[in-house]
Parts: C-alpha cells; sequence; structure tokens
C-alpha cells in the first residue's frame, strides 16, 4: 500500500491543533513592536476618529499584518493593507505595504524603527504607478511615476493609548499629511 506523503508529513509533524491552540510568547526582537498590536481608532486631537488601524501578527508571531480602514460617513473604506517583517541585518522592521487595494498600483515600503526613548518610527517612501493620485498634494502621476517620503510615530500613552504623527515630505521640510496629523490619538477598541 502506498501511502500518500501529505499523510506522512502529518504523522511526522508536531499536532497542527496544538499548534494553533497555543499562542507563542512573543520573540524578544518583536518585543519592542508589541504594543501595536490591536485595534484602534485614530483620531486628530480633539476630533472624532477618521480611520481604524489593525495589527495583528502572522502566523506563529513571525511578522505584523498592518492595515488602516478610513472612516467615510461612518462606514469602514480600506486605505492601506501589508506586512512588518524582522530585518536581522538592520535589526529593526521590513514594512511594504500596498496603498492602492484595487490595484496595487501605490505602495510604501521602508522600515520601522525605535528610538531611544521608545517611540516607534515608520519611515518610508510611496511609489506611485502612472495615472495615480499622489496623497497630499493630490496631484496625477505622470509615466515617469513618481515618489514621496513619509515618517510616522507611535509613542505609547498608557495601555490603550498611543500618541501618533504622519508627515510628508516636502520642498519646504515635513508637513503633515492630512490637518491633525501631525497630533493624533490612536485609541484602543473596546472588544464586542
Amino acid at each position: 500500500m502506498i501511502i500518500p506523503a501529505f499523510l506522512l508529513m502529518l504523522a511526522a509533524a508536531p499536532s497542527l491543533a496544538g499548534a494553533l491552540a497555543t499562542s507563542p510568547a512573543v520573540p524578544a526582537h518583536y518585543a519592542p513592536y508589541a504594543f501595536l498590536v490591536g485595534e484602534w481608532e485614530v483620531a486628530p486631537v480633539g476630533s472624532p476618529p477618521q480611520a481604524v488601524t489593525r495589527v495583528e501578527w502572522g502566523p506563529g508571531r513571525s511578522c505584523l499584518r498592518l492595515g488602516t480602514n478610513l472612516l467615510i460617513g461612518g462606514r469602514e473604506a480600506p486605505h492601506f493593507e501589508g506586512l512588518l517583517m524582522w530585518n536581522g541585518v538592520r535589526r529593526d522592521l521590513d514594512m511594504l505595504l500596498s496603498l492602492d487595494l484595487a490595484g496595487g498600483r501605490i505602495q510604501e515600503q521602508g522600515r520601522v524603527f525605535v528610538e531611544p526613548d521608545g517611540t516607534v518610527v515608520r519611515d518610508v517612501t510611496a511609489i506611485y504607478s502612472e495615472g495615480t493620485r499622489s496623497i497630499g498634494d493630490n496631484r496625477t502621476i505622470g509615466a515617469e511615476g513618481g515618489t514621496a517620503k513619509f515618517r510616522q510615530t507611535f509613542k505609547r500613552d498608557g495601555a490603550d493609548r498611543i500618541l501618533t504623527t504622519l508627515m510628508r515630505h516636502t520642498a519646504t521640510g515635513w508637513v503633515p499629511s492630512f490637518p491633525g496629523s501631525d497630533r493624533s490619538v490612536m485609541t484602543r477598541r473596546k472588544p464586542g
């Protein structure tokens, strides 16, 4: 009798059900970023929420999944989604996000790192394909494509609150990406 290869692999591997039932400890290299895990409402200080950000662990805590939906008319509209993954050479996280969730023609790529004071920084370049619109100045991108630099900070302010900024680089320096993005708050959503 021939035993299918996948049955042999299953017999030799640890119980999949047992592996999925237990959640591994946070790996030391991801520990400085673990406070970001959760579902967060994002709002400029003193304003109602404008977005919902979700950060969750990938399989076996091998990476972090990051997604943000904008709140438009009380409903969530997808804005971006992607991965943060450990880079053992630089000792920080690589980041790759799709900002065009209806075709993938805009992406952000860069790195996420921790400052000495514990602030997490997302330092990225947006890459635009021809015909897309740039974030911030809303210009149509030409045949050569285009890029823009962004920087976001996350500073823990208790278990359920993060102070955040989102800035865009221009010819005159760093400016808020949208009104109030230089002083925003992420508040953890309560389950249910």
